[in-house]
């Protein structure tokens, strides 16, 4: 049986969350809150929450175990990313069947909640890896996770003038994305429907999310996401192609967009696709500190049809077609 996380499962959510894998280095190098208060948070304040925790009991096969799995919603977005699962594959006693079982159940519910794509970072193509091709994950991608405590060491190279993310650069950052993306990781993330969108700002929001773009002759050559916690800043990059020569402009550039907030660790996210900004990222001080690949798995697929509009018929009568949402296995 799976079922949703209650506020009585607190001392098994604290004892799992120990022998569990987080799947989101996001979450893992940026957020000092524990797998348990976000459960907590989420079942106190439901309407606020985008983190969905739930508890697999698996007494009925005699196994006498238990497991866990939390995911987040992406703001903004209608996809969840899986973070954390429980118990270790290593730990036997039927784990890889438990997390089956938990992904299965995290698919549905994510489609439940219209949720159109369901994603993880694994930590390379090992046991966790075989567990959600299995399940019907696809990889599309690999990031490399870069780390600086204090990146003062600057280059020569002066920082590039960067505004603001407005709504009207949406489809500038669309053909800036198209420009960078391969066709396989576009089909993945829905042609990066909302990967660049500006998320407009929620006093509840958490992370805190800020755009940057950097124009040149009137089209949009790079765009800066920030994302920042009590403790880190998460950074990435989208550079054309036609730019690679102003890298180290930008990364300088990107660099004085968090300088007033000093104090916090930065970590630099980079795809293997994204060439000239890992090379730069070492002039600045910062190391490579982990890596994962992306997997995703599409939870539902809308079914098109021609609706069928009020015309006149012999009997009078008249029907439209209601639109169906499929969920995928």
């Amino acid at each position: 049986m799976i079922r949703p996380f209650r506020l009585s499962d607190a001392a098994l959510v604290a004892r799992l969350q120990r022998e569990g894998v987080t799947l989101d280095l996001e979450t893992q190098l940026t957020q000092s809150r524990s797998l348990l208060s976000m459960a907590i948070m989420s079942r106190l304040l439901p309407e606020r929450s985008r983190v969905y925790t739930c508890i697999a009991e698996h007494k009925e096969d005699n196994s006498g175990g238990f497991g866990l799995a939390q995911m987040r919603q992406r703001a903004g977005r209608d996809e969840y990313v899986v973070a954390f699962i429980a118990p270790a594959l290593s730990s036997g006693s039927g784990a890889p069947a438990t997390w089956q079982r938990l992904l299965t159940h995290l698919a549905v519910s994510a489609g439940e909640r219209a949720g159109q794509r369901l994603y993880a970072g694994l930590p390379g193509e090992g046991e966790e890896y075989c567990i959600f091709r299995h399940m019907g994950f696809i990889a599309y991608a690999q990031e490399q996770v870069y780390r600086s405590a204090d990146p003062s060491r600057l280059s020569h190279a002066a920082p590039i003038p960067m505004r603001r993310q407005r709504e009207r650069d949406s489809w500038s950052l669309q053909k800036l994305y198209a420009a960078v993306t391969p066709r396989a990781v576009q089909s993945a993330e829905g042609s990066g429907q909302g990967e660049w969108e500006m998320v407009r700002w929620r006093w509840s929001a958490y992370p805190q999310q800020r755009g940057y773009v950097w124009e040149t002759e009137g089209e949009i050559g790079a765009a800066l996401q920030v994302r920042s916690t009590a403790r880190a800043h998460w950074l990435r990059l989208l550079l054309h192609p036609d730019m690679l020569d102003q890298a180290e402009a930008l990364v300088a550039a990107a660099l004085a967009t968090i300088s007033r907030t000093p104090g916090r660790t930065v970590f630099w996210v980079v795809r293997t696709y994204e060439a000239g900004i890992a090379t730069v990222l070492s002039d600045f001080g910062f190391e490579a500190v982990a890596s994962q690949t992306l997997v995703v798995k599409h939870c539902t697929a809308r079914v098109r049809g021609a609706a069928l509009q009020p015309v006149s018929a012999l009997n009078g009568k008249a029907e439209r077609a209601a639109p169906t949402i499929k969920y995928n296995d």
